[in-house]
């Protein structure tokens, strides 16, 4: 790292109530940029170096002299990064460029060290979109998809359990107080189903291929519980709304265990439609697309698990009939956090404010509902989210920042006891609900 770089960044932890930033050395934010972002650029350029035939057989011979421009353009990022280069402006005509070129006109030589760490690292990521934006025939490649379609396959084996599962269970009589149950334990699926991030376990099922195995080994280290409020707004007869809303992460078994809660929630009848919200463009190495979306699904169709295959052909069918909806938004990837969506996204706002009950699942939407900002643990969810309820909220999220709000008063410093690191580790997790909606 250049002394500059020193010279730049204070030797303090984030101080409460600020933004969370590379500014602080004491911080996951710094140790982010400097060590995590830098590797992510290495691995992008191994992966394209070894993947390159596959690259041409896909995208004909045109693409094997961008290929080596794409990569000398990937690590000159990674210089950029390295030596907090200040930030330029994105290029093409992409309709969110002008408004990453606004943030950056606002501050005044911003780098990936002194900015705000959700646009640093949202910054990296569209930089990378840049770079194959502005060739001729890579213009749609996703440098991750193999990573993606790797996860997914290493983790067959929970894949195969859970599938099993779902279609055995769902062949019997579930009595209403069953349906509940199940419910949590599907909840609490895709919870622990948001440790496969790329950036921290390379998409493998830890700890034991048994999903179910997996829920009563880390049942304790869920650290808020809310379990029962979700099941209630989820199972409330009154409501005029029949959508629910998931806001999806991680592509791989992630969102396998989200694709089996959506198969019980439209099969037991809790809602007659389930709207996912994925990334429109490659997006922290492992967020779900609606190529990612499709994929698993046309592989779970070619499975010789007939369990598998069951469900495949159902979710095709769910698809078909449009009692699944995939929905790509720009506001997804744009560097700033959800109390601007009734402003800069006033289309999405109003369509998440129809759904009965909205799911945001994953570490990045947990710090852009929340603001990026280090609050105090124990400040209520309501504070916190600055505004931002469209509608009922239900947040599923593995910690893997220091970043948490809406635990009870000392619940924090008695873990910081056992586990120091315990924000950053991915194996303590949270299932937070919040009902007091706002409008506009």
């Amino acid at each position: 790292m250049c002394d500059c770089i020193d010279e730049t960044v204070m030797d303090i932890t984030t101080p409460r109530n600020a933004f969370l930033s590379a500014f602080y050395k004491r911080s996951f934010a710094y140790y982010t940029v400097k060590e995590r972002l830098p590797k992510i650029l290495t691995q992008a350029v191994d992966l394209l170096a070894r993947n390159k035939d596959k690259v041409v057989e896909e995208y004909g011979l045109g693409a094997k002299e961008e290929l080596k421009s794409v990569i000398g353009e990937i690590s000159k990022l990674k210089y950029e990064l390295q030596t907090n280069k200040p930030m330029r402006n994105i290029m093409g005509t992409a309709p969110d460029a002008d408004h990453y070129n606004l943030c950056i006109a606002k501050q005044s030589n911003i780098t990936y060290f002194t900015s705000v760490w959700l646009f640093a690292e949202c910054y990296m990521y569209r930089r990378i979109k840049e770079i194959f934006e502005l060739t001729q025939h890579l213009q749609a490649y996703d440098l991750f998809r193999i990573l993606k379609q790797e996860s997914f396959t290493n983790s067959y084996t929970a894949v195969v359990e859970l599938g099993k599962y779902l279609v055995t269970r769902f062949n019997e009589t579930i009595n209403e107080n069953d349906i509940k149950d199940e419910f949590i334990k599907l909840l609490k699926l895709i919870l622990w189903g948001n440790k496969c991030d790329l950036s921290f376990s390379a998409g493998v099922v830890e700890s034991s291929s048994d999903p179910f195995l997996l829920l009563t080994e880390l049942e304790s280290n869920i650290v808020k519980d809310q379990s029962e409020e979700i099941w209630l707004a989820v199972s409330d007869s009154n409501s005029t709304s029949q959508f629910i809303d998931i806001v999806l992460d991680n592509a791989g078994y992630e969102l396998f265990t989200d694709l089996c809660l959506a198969d019980f929630l439209v099969t037991s009848k809790l809602a007659q439609k389930i709207r996912f919200y994925v990334k429109g463009m490659p997006w922290f190495v492992s967020d779900v697309t609606k190529f990612d979306f499709d994929w698993t699904i046309q592989e779970m169709k070619k499975s010789d698990v007939p369990e598998l295959k069951t469900l495949g052909d159902r979710w095709s069918k769910h698809l078909k009939e449009k009692n699944w909806i995939v929905v790509d938004h720009k506001f997804f990837t744009m560097p700033i956090d959800y109390s601007y969506m009734p402003k800069e996204g006033s289309d999405l706002y109003k369509q998440l404010a129809e759904a009965k009950l909205v799911i945001f699942k994953g570490d990045l939407n947990y710090r852009k509902l929340f603001g990026e900002k280090n609050w105090e643990p124990s400040t209520p969810i309501d504070v916190g989210l600055q505004g931002f309820v469209p509608s009922k909220l239900a947040i599923v999220r593995t910690i893997k920042c220091q970043l948490v709000c809406g635990l009870d008063s000392g619940v924090a410093e008695t873990i910081a006891q056992k586990s120091p690191d315990w924000e950053v580790t991915g194996m303590y997790g949270l299932i937070q609900f919040c009902d007091k909606i706002k409008t506009y």
